[in-house]
């Protein structure tokens, strides 16, 4: 591969020397290969197209399905003083231009695009004038029908690569059975792809899984007769928040985070465990993407995940320091039976899915033929409730018709205030004549933000407040006056999810149900997998191993199984001493090949319980001597 990638990785990275498999993803990568990487979380996948994407001159254009990620991604590439840009739903048309005009430009090596912007024909215009050197899939398998987390927008990434002739592909994720990595390769019309895979044994971990009743009370058992970092993986929302203050009310530091929180509650929690301010988290899975912690000890799953590679991704959050960590999984028998009767409660019937497309349509005030490849802001919860639909209901309708193909769905991103002053200059200053009492604020923002005649231009109440020393509830009713009077437009902050349209509006859709069969179908093959891991008999590290790769391996010696079969195994005094008195002038350290049938450092355990029962003894030559009991 040469020096040039290694003296990249410690010039912007720090990092005298690659993680093993990264160097041989990258040499793949250089030698314009297609290629799929598997790398389990911690592995240091980003690395492995961002130090390629520094050797080139043109631009690595990377798909990425989240907003958390994608910014993540971009800040940490910014710290690095390396020009970077994410593309998402939370942009005005008018950033998105002036983003892909400095793009034409050269002025950025990565830009992290959605799926959905990827589909969209704006975005594909520019395609064939960007210099774009590697196209990089992140959470691959996101494309396949059989993956765990299918998105229908990744299939349309095959499409752009008529745009990008003679670029390589890059497809990476954390994890993926043989199957989904068949599939990802034929979704992404891939030409003969090199497929590098990391390793999924990871020697540190110990797993265990424990079918439990009183779930609550065997965690607080474990954190409270240990130490470090821990992450508690909840299946609902309001069960972080329950388990947390059980928690709290047993003397330990704990707090909860999910995605229904607001979006500074959920950095200012992420930001205290990452400091050890708070010792355990309570989350669902919206908490971890992207987060690198190297001391977590303990990741506990309250119930099973919904599949394996659900499971493993979370799990592996633990140990990424090396040292020892526990994932520990509980279940009860009936918790798989929920599962597949929350799988079949998620593919709603073509009347529920007509009622939920008809709802979300008339709430947006979408006309019939209206719509197409625009983003609409919503609130399920609102929607829900105004047409009398049970939460979730709604929520796995929408999930359908994603789907299906109707529309996109985006997470919740935070989109800051903004104002725009629509009067013209001297419509202003005869308003200010007029009434004086809004002059303050007015001449604030024409002073303090260029161009807010011109555009929307992000504001931050906080600080208009303090500059103008008057209360947020004064200056949010002054600005709707200030609207109401046509001088500005004002756009409050918001967190909420947003929806893309990939057709117009029609008045009679057909909702295809049959076309949802084999992902039902996967869905419950995953829980299946679930189980047979929960009642797995064998070595825990060794069935990972061999489900991701369809290897064997060795028994890990530290899981609850392996542990088991050692406990069981064991010998007691008074069946072995006899061996022992056979060989009572050899010295302690013989006693280890001697005794070779007992399992790892048993022997010596042994003989030191020995020695503390007064069974044998050392005499004064240091030597040990049967001296019975």
């Amino acid at each position: 591969m040469g020096a040039g990638a290694s003296d990249i990785l410690l010039k912007h990275w720090g990092y005298p020397a690659f993680r093993p498999g990264q160097e041989n993803i990258i040499s793949h990568i250089l030698t314009g290969q297609d290629v799929i990487a598997l790398l389990p979380t911690g592995g240091g996948k980003s690395i492995c197209f961002q130090v390629p994407g520094m050797m080139h001159d043109g631009l690595t254009l990377v798909v990425c399905p989240l907003i958390s990620l994608i910014k993540d991604q971009v800040d940490a590439l910014e710290r690095r003083n390396i020009p970077a840009v994410g593309l998402h739903s939370g942009l005005s048309f008018k950033e998105v231009r002036n983003i892909m005009d400095h793009a034409l430009r050269g002025g950025y090596r990565f830009l992290y695009v959605s799926p959905e912007r990827l589909a969209t024909d704006n975005f594909r215009e520019y395609l064939p004038n960007l210099n774009i050197k590697l196209l990089v899939v992140d959470e691959a398998h996101c494309i396949s029908q059989w993956g765990y987390d299918f998105r229908p927008a990744y299939l349309r990434i095959a499409e752009c690569r008529q745009f990008l002739p003679n670029v390589p592909v890059a497809a990476f994720t954390a994890s993926a059975p043989p199957y989904v990595v068949k599939d990802i390769a034929d979704k992404l019309a891939l030409n003969e792809p090199r497929i590098s895979m990391g390793d999924f044994g990871r020697p540190n971990l110990h797993f265990h899984v424990h079918e439990n009743e009183d779930k609550y009370g065997f965690i607080l058992k474990m954190l409270s007769n240990t130490r470090g970092s821990s992450l508690v993986f909840a299946r609902n929302r309001k069960e972080t928040e329950e388990l947390s203050v059980f928690l709290q009310q047993h003397g330990l530091s704990a707090d909860f985070y999910h995605a229904g929180m607001k979006a500074a509650d959920r950095v200012r929690k992420q930001d205290l465990w990452m400091k050890n301010q708070i010792r355990i988290i309570c989350c669902t899975n919206a908490f971890g993407m992207g987060v690198d912690k190297p001391d977590v000890r303990f990741v506990f799953h309250l119930t099973p995940s919904p599949s394996p590679e659900d499971y493993y991704q979370e799990a592996g959050r633990a140990g990424r320091d090396g040292q020892d960590s526990w994932c520990i999984m509980l279940y009860r028998p009936a918790d798989f039976e929920q599962m597949r009767v929350q799988v079949d409660a998620r593919f709603p019937n073509a009347d529920v899915l007509a009622r939920v497309y008809h709802a979300l349509m008339a709430h947006l005030n979408i006309p019939e033929g209206g719509g197409m490849h625009q983003w609409y802001e919503m609130d399920p919860a609102e929607i829900a409730g105004r047409y009398r639909f049970q939460l979730s209901e709604f929520i796995h309708g929408l999930k359908s018709l994603e789907l299906l193909q109707f529309f996109s769905l985006s997470e919740g991103v935070h989109t800051p205030s903004a104002i725009h002053i629509s009067a013209d200059y001297t419509s202003v200053y005869d308003f200010k004549i007029r009434y004086p009492e809004f002059e303050p604020i007015i001449d604030l923002l024409l002073r303090s933000h260029a161009g807010i005649l011109d555009n929307y231009i992000p504001v931050f109440e906080s600080v208009l407040c303090k500059r103008l020393r008057i209360k947020e509830a004064a200056l949010t009713e002054t600005l709707k006056r200030l609207q109401a009077l046509q001088i500005l437009d004002y756009r409050p902050a918001t967190e909420k999810p947003r929806v893309f349209l990939y057709d117009p509006r029609h008045s009679r859709p057909v909702f295809n149900t049959k076309n949802l069969e084999p992902l039902k179908k996967a869905r419950l093959q995953a829980i299946e997998q679930m189980q047979l891991y929960a009642c797995n008999k064998d070595c825990r590290a060794s069935w990972w191993i061999a489900y991701f790769t369809s290897k064997t391996a060795d028994a890990c010696g530290h899981c609850d199984l392996c542990t088991r079969k050692k406990k069981s195994g064991a010998v007691t005094p008074h069946t072995w001493s006899e061996k022992i008195k056979a060989h009572i002038e050899m010295h302690q350290p013989d006693y280890n090949n001697m005794l070779e049938w007992l399992p790892d450092d048993a022997a010596v355990k042994q003989l030191r319980l020995l020695m503390d029962e007064g069974i044998i003894a050392s005499n004064s030559e240091g030597k040990l001597i049967w001296a019975g009991r």
